[in-house]
């Protein structure tokens, strides 16, 4: 009896497995960094169209005068991949940009309505389902790095290793006392209590000595590396500071960030995974500090650009073309979908995702992209409470008159709840029973239209002029508000 056919057969196996390889999804690493209260302006790769600001001799009143960073290694990640000009956040404020970013879903459906303070239900539902459960069921090693805020502390309700992240180590919201030697760290639920160093260098040195340890199994991974810089209460290293003649510690800590993000990259390119490793960087959404989100109108907690568009940059050598500029219009509710579809994993079919997959926009092969799904962003805070994108068109939508047109406003002036006469001017800040009332009141009634292609400061309402428009985009706005209202729940009515 011959045992060539054996042999053979033997000898085959590999060839079938390699051609069988050849059709399934690749599985790359992924990495999501996001800072916290990053301005559109902030980065230096974003000031490509202003000169370099770092010795000019630059006016008295420094409300015009433009950011002062250098934030090389950033800029590194995007000469490397792809930098978009038209990327939104998940919302104007932190727990609800977050909580869009890792499901694909507005987070006005995930019943996300404002910032999760301590002691309150809203957060974050179980039944959700994150991009690290997703991948953690695929095979995908996860955990998660840095600021979460997707839970009210107190509550008992799911922390990260809950929701797709059985390796954590985080904060419940902002570093305390500032981003020097924070003391509200936890590390798989337990306080670590105070650290010496900065926030951004803790948070990157965990990432990394979990990344050195995991990547011996030989699994892909996915983590989440949530910065709490530039967020307040600022603090940065002296001789970063030192570089700034005005808004030193900002400036400074978001430079000390750009140091950490240079760690990360550094450890990709000596360890061998660069070129299978997908790095993400963006911001939860707008800043508060001035200039920084120009030539954006608006800050952080409004729904005007300045609040929600955000920097966006996607490295994956040999996959994204290097030094490429994206216009497409992208959400943070578009991660998912892509990433899934980028690992071979079927997304949830049991909900409504609001975002869509870029991968295409990502690798170049759609350049002429148009959004299928509407951009649509709703907030009871501050007018406009509505924003809808369908093309280049921008509709705005107020609960009162129209905001006199500023490049900033005060948020706290312009907020729509106001405190009682005697009360801490920031009583009515936190997310409470009266919100859930107020919120569901919070229908608009007057509308501002832009063609923000040619209009990115938002100068020029052309609702008059097209009014037709206006009409048709009116209409979905009032249907998404109401729809995802329902669907977000009241979270004093029931039990959640």
């Amino acid at each position: 009896m011959t045992r060539f056919p054996i042999l053979t057969s033997i000898l085959l196996i590999p060839i079938l497995i390699g051609c069988q390889r050849g059709h399934l999804p690749e599985r790359p690493n992924i990495i999501l960094i996001l800072a916290d209260d990053l301005g559109y302006n902030d980065l230096s790769c974003y000031q490509d169209n202003q000169p370099d600001h770092t010795h000019a001799v630059l006016p008295e009143n420094y409300s015009d005068r433009p950011p002062t960073t250098r934030t090389p290694h950033l800029d590194r990640l995007a000469s490397e991949g792809m930098r978009f000009t038209d990327f939104y956040c998940g919302a104007a404020v932190c727990s609800p940009s977050r909580s869009s970013l890792l499901t694909g879903r507005n987070c006005t459906r995930l019943g996300i309505y404002n910032w999760i303070p301590d002691h309150q239900p809203m957060h974050l539902r179980d039944r959700e389902i994150t991009l690290g459960e997703l991948l953690s069921k695929a095979g995908y090693r996860t955990a998660h790095f840095g600021k979460w805020h997707l839970t009210a502390e107190g509550m008992g309700q799911p922390m990260p290793m809950d929701q797709g992240y059985p390796y954590a180590f985080f904060t419940y919201n902002n570093a305390n006392p500032s981003h020097r030697n924070p003391n509200n760290f936890f590390r798989m639920g337990q306080p670590v209590g105070e650290l010496t160093g900065y926030s951004c260098q803790l948070v990157m040195d965990e990432a990394l000595a979990w990344l050195q340890d995991s990547v011996k199994s030989g699994d892909p991974f996915y983590i989440n590396i949530w910065f709490n810089e530039p967020h307040s209460v600022v603090a940065a290293p002296e001789e970063l500071a030192a570089r700034h003649s005005y808004h030193q510690e900002y400036y400074g800590c978001i430079e000390n960030m750009d140091l950490a993000v240079g760690r990360l990259l550094t450890y990709l390119e000596s360890s061998g995974l660069e070129r299978e490793t997908i790095v993400i960087f963006t911001s939860d959404n707008g800043s508060v500090t001035v200039a920084s989100n120009d030539p954006l109108r608006g800050e952080k907690a409004f729904n005007l650009e300045g609040g929600i568009r955000v920097p966006f940059i996607i490295r994956w050598p040999g996959k994204v073309p290097s030094g490429t500029v994206s216009g497409a219009a992208g959400s943070f509710t578009d991660i998912l979908p892509s990433m899934a579809a980028w690992t071979g994993v079927d997304p949830p079919t049991d909900r409504v995702l609001d975002g869509e997959d870029l991968t295409a926009v990502f690798t170049g092969e759609a350049p002429g992209f148009e959004r299928s799904k509407h951009l649509f962003f709703f907030r009871y805070f501050h007018d406009p409470v509505c924003m809808l994108r369908e093309g280049d068109w921008v509709l705005l939508g107020y609960m009162d008159e129209p905001l006199p047109y500023m490049r900033r406003y005060d948020h706290r002036e312009f907020a729509k709840l106001k405190p009682e006469p005697g009360a801490s001017p920031w009583s009515q800040w936190r997310f409470q029973e009266g919100h859930m009332e107020f919120l569901q009141t919070a229908v608009p009634v007057n509308f501002e239209l832009y063609q923000i292609r040619e209009d990115i400061s938002q100068a020029t309402d052309l609702s008059a002029s097209h009014p037709e428009t206006v009409e048709q985009m009116k209409k979905k706005m009032l249907r998404l508000r109401e729809e995802m209202i329902s669907e977000g729940g009241n979270w004093y009515a029931e039990s959640e």
